[in-house]
This record gives C-alpha cells, sequence and structure tokens, in this order.
C-alpha cells in the first residue's frame, strides 16, 4: 500500500481481497457512464442521508462506504457538517470523489481487508447498493465490519435493492443474476453481524438502468457485548 498525497492511500491489487479485486475492475471500467446514469436514481438514498443528518450533531464522524465518486452521499454529510471519510476500491471512482467534495478524506481501501480496520470507529457508518451482489457469507462479513467500525454507540446505516433472486436484472456492465436478498434476509445477516435492527425501511426507486425495484435501509446498532442482536431488535 502507497501513501500517495496527505491522506490518500492506494491499494495494489494483490494487497486486496478477491472480491475487492472484481469491485475494482467492473468500477473502473464503468466510472464515467455511472457519473452519467446514477444520479437519477438516487433519489432514495438523499432522503435516507437526509434523515441521517437529522440524529447526528455538527462535527460528527462518518464513514461513507464504497463511497464511488462521493456523489451524493459524502457532499451530504459535508454539507451537514460531519466529519467525513470515504472508502472504495476504485482508484477512477475515487478520483472523481477528490475532485467532487475536496472537504472529505477519501482513501482507496477494501472494506473486507486487513487495512479497514485501522480506520478508527465512526458516529455513522453508512453504505449505500455496494453490498448487493455479495454472496450471503461476505455480505454478513461486510456488516461486521461495518458493525466494529461504528464503535459502542454508532448508527450503520446501509442501502440495498431488494432482489428475490430469480429474477435478471441489467445493469452498467450487461445482464446478471443477482443473490437473494429481502427484506427477511437483511434482518436476519445483521444479526448475525452482531447489529441490532432498530428498522429495515421500503422505498421505491429505481436500479442504474431505470427498472423499478424497492430498495431497502437497514438502520442498526452494534450490539453491546454480551448481548443478543435479536433481544435488541426493533
Amino acid at each position: 500500500m502507497k501513501r500517495i498525497g496527505k491522506g490518500e492511500l492506494r491499494m495494489t491489487a494483490e494487497e486486496m481481497t478477491p472480491y475487492g479485486r472484481e469491485a475494482a475492475r467492473v468500477a473502473d471500467q464503468v466510472a464515467a457512464r455511472y457519473a452519467e446514469v446514477a444520479p437519477a436514481h438516487q433519489h432514495s438514498q438523499i432522503a435516507v442521508v437526509e434523515r441521517l443528518l437529522t440524529r447526528l450533531p455538527r462535527g460528527a464522524r462518518a464513514l461513507d462506504a464504497g463511497c464511488g465518486t462521493g456523489r451524493p452521499t459524502c457532499a451530504q454529510l459535508c454539507a451537514g457538517g460531519l466529519d467525513v471519510t470515504g472508502i472504495d476500491v476504485s482508484e477512477a471512482m475515487l478520483a472523481a470523489a477528490r475532485a467532487n467534495v475536496p472537504q472529505a478524506r477519501f482513501l482507496q481501501l477494501d472494506l473486507l481487508g486487513e487495512q479497514a480496520t485501522g480506520l478508527g470507529t465512526f458516529d455513522a457508518v453508512v453504505s449505500f447498493f455496494c453490498l448487493m451482489n455479495l454472496p450471503e457469507p461476505v455480505f454478513v462479513s461486510a456488516l461486521a465490519r461495518f458493525a466494529s467500525l461504528a464503535g459502542r454507540d454508532g448508527t450503520v446505516v446501509v442501502g440495498v435493492p431488494e432482489r428475490p433472486g430469480d429474477t435478471p436484472v441489467e445493469g452498467l456492465y450487461g445482464t446478471y443474476q443477482p443473490p437473494r436478498c429481502t427484506r427477511q434476509d437483511l434482518r436476519h445477516r445483521a444479526e448475525r453481524a452482531g447489529l441490532a435492527v432498530e428498522e429495515i425501511e421500503v422505498r421505491p426507486g429505481t436500479g442504474l438502468m431505470g427498472a423499478e425495484e424497492e430498495h431497502l435501509f437497514l438502520y442498526a446498532r452494534p450490539v453491546p457485548p454480551g448481548a443478543s442482536p435479536s433481544s435488541h431488535s426493533g
């Protein structure tokens, strides 16, 4: 891993997990197209971040995991007076993010790798539409990492499209078969990861190619040591 400027880190492909390498490969290829089409389909996450900002004091530390181009989430969090760090595996996405949101700190880090454990803890950890194509065990591992990064009193907010698992989806890089993720799946995965579920909010949305879909937003907190996740879930 190389430090390439103030607060900036760059990973080699060999330092990433297999899932991180694949995500970086795809994101680097579609970064320009993503920046063009994504803003028309981000209304649900914009509303969720507006809601989150009402719960956080100015100066709170926030992490956007899978920050992409920095818009809209890092820009919203900075405008709300938060101390914002964004991480992503795609250097192409991060180059755009640094230009779009110069107030934030951006790092090339694989969420699933050991390097991410050195980030410290945050008052809020958010991740929108970055976990949706992960196999269930890896999805749970990512949520567990969020729990550790949120610390005792932190909030975790994760957005994913609801997927029944039997319908192909058209993406920027072709049609593919996504893993299943229903609202029940999301709750169970969060509890397995050591998160107490406060709410799973369902909002109407669209995918990047315009297809209508339901967007699920998990609001959760790390479970205190020795407590049961289900006993703290809402």
